[in-house]
């Protein structure tokens, strides 16, 4: 689970950078378009078409993106819920353990549940700070979206 979660986190990144960059420059290419309207013939109105259809394919990219991401992290926030009762059970029983090693003198049962406690606690870290990650690049993806949408609705105004 842990290298599923790094892996598509990575993913996403690397999908987002590219999806910004492209954002980027249909917005430099739009404000070119938008001039040239004011400016020039007909024949810049096509490229001012082909923007618009570019912006609608990646405001739809984008959506589509958003509800595979939204699924994506309710898979690992039940994971992590799952992690979090786990690991409250496990520093229950760690508290059991100090309490029968106290009372009976025995290594062992304070052992055993400390090495198989911190590995875990371990996987539970990670998994907690990708989710918050997972948070951040659904904004960015909602940022990208609506810079779509609002270049969509511009570029449509002046037609």
């Amino acid at each position: 689970m842990e290298q599923r979660i790094l892996q598509y986190r990575k993913q996403i990144d690397e999908w987002l950078q590219k999806m910004e960059q492209r954002a980027q420059t249909l917005s430099q290419d739009g404000e070119y378009s938008t001039q040239a309207i004011q400016r020039q013939s007909d024949t810049q109105k096509t490229d001012t078409e082909k923007t618009d259809t570019e912006e609608q394919t990646m405001q739809e990219m984008v959506q589509d993106k958003l509800q595979e991401h939204l699924v994506q992290v309710g898979f690992f926030q039940h994971e992590r819920l799952i992690h979090l009762i786990v690991t409250v059970t496990f520093a229950l029983l760690e508290m059991l353990a100090i309490v029968l090693s106290v009372i009976s003198d025995s290594l062992f049962t304070l052992l055993l549940p400390v090495v198989i406690l911190i590995p875990y606690i371990r996987h539970y870290y990670i998994l907690e700070n990708e989710v918050q990650k997972m948070y951040g690049q659904y904004d960015r993806m909602r940022r990208l979206q609506q810079k779509a949408a609002e270049r969509n609705n511009c570029t449509s105004e002046n037609s």
